[in-house]
Parts: C-alpha cells; sequence; structure tokens
C-alpha cells in the first residue's frame, strides 16, 4: 500500500530549468564561454555536471568559482521569475486530502530548497525537505529515496516517486520504487525516452489518484 509521495524539486514542481540555464549562461559567458541550449539538455537529463562539462570542453575556468558565482544569480532568479509548474498545487492538495504523505528529494542545494519552498508557501505540505548533500551520493544512486523512505518511516515499496530526468528515474528504480515520469521539456527537445518508468505524464495536472496504486 503506497503512503508516501516523494516529489523531484527542479523541473518537476518548479519551472526552474530555464533559470538555471540562464544563472549558469550569464556566468560563463561572463567568462567568454556561453554554454549551447544542446549541451545543457545534456547536463541536466543525464547528468553530466558542471565540472565534467568544464574538463570536457577543456575551459580554463574554476568549477567552484562558476558554482558560486552562479548561485547568486539564481537566488535572485528564484525571487524574481521563478513559478510553479501547472498542477502543482491541485496534486499536493488531492494528495494531503487522501492522506498521503509528501516530501521532497531534490539534486538542488538546500539553500535553493528551502527558498523556493518558502516563496511558494509550501512548507506545511512536506514533512522533510532533501538535498543530495544529505546523502553519500547523488543520483542517479538510490541514497537520496532510500533516505526520504527511511526518515518518512516508509518502505521503499510503500513509495511512489515523481521526476522529470533519467537520473533520477534510475535512482527511484533502483530503489525500487514505483516512479511517474512528467518530462521536463527543454527547449523544445522532447526526444528523451525513460525505460522502466512506470508512468509517463504530460503534466502534474494529468496525475490521479489511481496512480498511486494502479
Amino acid at each position: 500500500m503506497v503512503t508516501t509521495v516523494i516529489f523531484d524539486m527542479d523541473g518537476v514542481l518548479v519551472d526552474s530549468q530555464k533559470l538555471q540555464y540562464k544563472a549558469y549562461n550569464t556566468v560563463l559567458t561572463n567568462y567568454g564561454f556561453p554554454i549551447p541550449a544542446k549541451d545543457w539538455v545534456l547536463w541536466i537529463h543525464h547528468s553530466m555536471g558542471g565540472n565534467e562539462w568544464i574538463k570536457r570542453n577543456n575551459l580554463p575556468l574554476d568549477p567552484h568559482r562558476i558554482r558560486e558565482e552562479k548561485k547568486i544569480i539564481y537566488d535572485r532568479l528564484i525571487d524574481e521569475e521563478m513559478e510553479l509548474k501547472p498542477g502543482v498545487r491541485e496534486l499536493i492538495g488531492l494528495l494531503k486530502k487522501n492522506n498521503y504523505r509528501l516530501c521532497i528529494a531534490s539534486a538542488s542545494r538546500k539553500e535553493s530548497i528551502d527558498r523556493i519552498v518558502g516563496k511558494f508557501h509550501l512548507e506545511d505540505a512536506f514533512e522533510y525537505l532533501l538535498s543530495d548533500r544529505d546523502v553519500t551520493l547523488p543520483k542517479p544512486h538510490p541514497h537520496i529515496f532510500l533516505e526520504a523512505a527511511r526518515l518518512m518511516g516508509a518502505e521503499p515499496n510503500e513509495c511512489v516517486v515523481i521526476e522529470d530526468s533519467l537520473a533520477g528515474l534510475k535512482a527511484a528504480k533502483s530503489a525500487q520504487m514505483k516512479c511517474i515520469i512528467c518530462p521536463d521539456i527543454w527547449d523544445g527537445d522532447n526526444t528523451i525516452e525513460y525505460p522502466g518508468a512506470d508512468i509517463i505524464v504530460n503534466s502534474l495536472e494529468d496525475v490521479t489518484l489511481d496512480m498511486m496504486t494502479g
């Protein structure tokens, strides 16, 4: 019996990828190395990561400095431009009304998670807010989802994960959890496939209670 729903955040709850891209691209452009949108697709969907992208392109940049400068811009964009994805409040309300327990397990840093949850006044919706930094290994490893289940007092087969990325899907299935994929289409790219996903929806507006158990 499913008791717990674990949400990814970026691309699932909030329309953040365009802002992540804008923040990183602003910093990299300032150094003379703008990141093409096609590279960003690889970055977000295949967990390439900033360090790997910089090394792959043999750029004379300090990844730590790039991240720190990006954080400043991204935090401002959260406050000024970030929006919830369609159907978020309605789905949260539906799940809470039917006694499902909710938490967030995100690859974002904890400060961003707290900032976003606070902006949209979702503090009462989620019992725990987990970041990859709270576990030893990030997605696609299953650690963050297993830790979420532990904190929620649930077994893996009692959890449903809602994700948008391949890394998140792999992490959920490795944790032996059901996974609903809600793709976050970036720059018109709808070519990503999600092998092993239990259900694929176009929007959170399409998620139903039957999907939690069926």
